[in-house]
């Protein structure tokens, strides 16, 4: 339970301080929102009220101009719940929704509702929603936030059906099955550059590798996320793990923290013992700071990491290995790009034990030449497409056989 939150029973009477209402369009990221986290020069304003749809529930996002204490239960259920900010003067800037209708099967709507105390949001919940409240601190160009994370009922009971569907479909047509995770998503932006969001670039190259690997015969794909939405780092392995996955990529965008430095593209794996260099850790803490950008505690280490896997771990390492250094050859034969190598560093979306992992580093989006490929459908193409051709050439190396008899219907999918 966070130190900075306290219980807070809610009068029924504040619901009749409705605002406007907002359409259903205005969810996907709506509200206003700062560029940067410039330490605030008067009251507190509350600068970015918005929701985020995902497969399993809403993601509330409350963002603040300073650091402020919310008092709200940390987790529970019921018909609605109240966030209470206690700072009086506290105002909404300019394009900040006085409240949004939701209407999806976790929210119904979301209420600010302003008195000289502070502000309340009262938060209405679909019936059998539960909720988790969690404050995230400011970092980089990210302001102070209160995160309500609203699952809907029986979400992961459907998507624990949905991967088994798929890992028996893979298995009956005997089909290699590759999951391949578009970084960032959702709160999370990752890296961005002259105008391009790296979780925007990276589900665009996704979707592309996901309908190049399904022409292949014998290989099908499936996406951990087929479309904007926050994904903790620990479930995109996860979601592999339990369909069975043979395969798993995970493309992202370079960045340096020098604008307009850093070129080329690199393809990564697990590194137990450390980074290849300062730089290579650098990074991997960049993108292993995605949970905390997303509002996710961080994880204790899980079992994979015990000694007892060691024999195993090693093993699918050096298959990594493999494949990255198969993937980058084909990669490089776009000259508009370099090659800068292969390389290890400690990134927790590649832990698991159970198939090779790689992750994608397609090229810098802080470099004025390179974010214009990344931004360049036929160059999202080619990439995808030669990322698939290494694909199956890894497989051939490997010695894993592909079945041309495989079934269409092979239960590729998407999340």
């Amino acid at each position: 339970m966070s130190h900075r939150r306290r219980s807070f029973a809610a009068s029924p009477i504040a619901a009749l301080a409705l605002a406007v209402a907002m359409s259903a369009s205005a969810l996907a990221p709506g509200g206003a929102r700062a560029q940067t986290p410039a330490e605030p020069t008067g009251p507190v304003q509350l600068t970015g009220m918005r929701t985020w749809v995902a497969p399993a529930g809403t993601r509330l996002v409350l963002e603040f101009s300073a650091e402020v204490v919310p008092v709200a239960p940390d987790s529970g259920a019921g018909p609605q719940l109240v966030v209470a900010v206690p700072v009086p003067g506290i105002t909404a800037a300019a394009g900040v929704p006085a409240s949004l209708a939701v209407n999806d099967s976790a929210v119904t709507s979301v209420q600010a509702i302003y008195d000289a105390s502070g502000v309340r949001f009262w938060v209405k919940l679909a019936p059998g929603a539960t909720f988790k409240v969690v404050t995230v601190p400011p970092g980089d160009d990210q302001r102070f936030r209160i995160v309500v994370e609203v699952s809907r009922p029986g979400a992961q009971a459907a998507e624990d059906r949905r991967l088994a569907s798929i890992a028996a479909a893979k298995k009956k047509n005997r089909t290699r099955l590759v999951v391949i995770d578009a970084g960032h998503g959702g709160e999370d932006m990752g890296a961005r550059g002259y105008g391009a969001a790296e979780k925007n670039v990276t589900l665009s190259i996704a979707r592309q590798l996901a309908d190049a690997l399904n022409g292949i015969p014998g290989v099908k794909s499936m996406l951990t996320r087929d479309r904007d939405f926050f994904i903790p780092l620990h479930e995109r392995y996860k979601i592999a793990e339990k369909a069975h996955a043979d395969m798993f990529i995970s493309i992202h965008c370079n960045s340096s923290r020098r604008r307009g430095h850093g070129s080329g593209t690199e393809v990564y794996f697990l590194s137990l013992k450390g980074a290849s260099d300062q730089a290579d850790k650098d990074l991997a803490d960049i993108e292993n700071a995605a949970d905390l950008v997303g509002g996710v505690a961080p994880q204790a280490e899980d079992d994979m990491v015990n000694v007892l896997y060691e024999v195993r771990r090693s093993s699918m390492l050096e298959r990594s290995q493999l494949l990255a250094e198969t993937l980058l050859d084909h990669m490089a034969a776009d000259r508009r790009v370099d090659a800068r190598g292969i390389k290890q560093a400690g990134f927790a979306v590649l832990k698991s034990v159970e198939f090779p992992s790689v992750l994608v580093e397609t090229a810098f989006i802080n470099n004025p030449q390179e974010v214009k490929l990344l931004k360049d459908p036929g160059f999202q193409q080619r990439m995808a497409q030669q990322l698939a051709t290494g694909v199956k050439a890894y497989f051939a190396k490997a010695g894993v056989t592909l079945s041309p008899d495989s079934d269409d219907s092979a239960g590729s999918g998407s999340r």
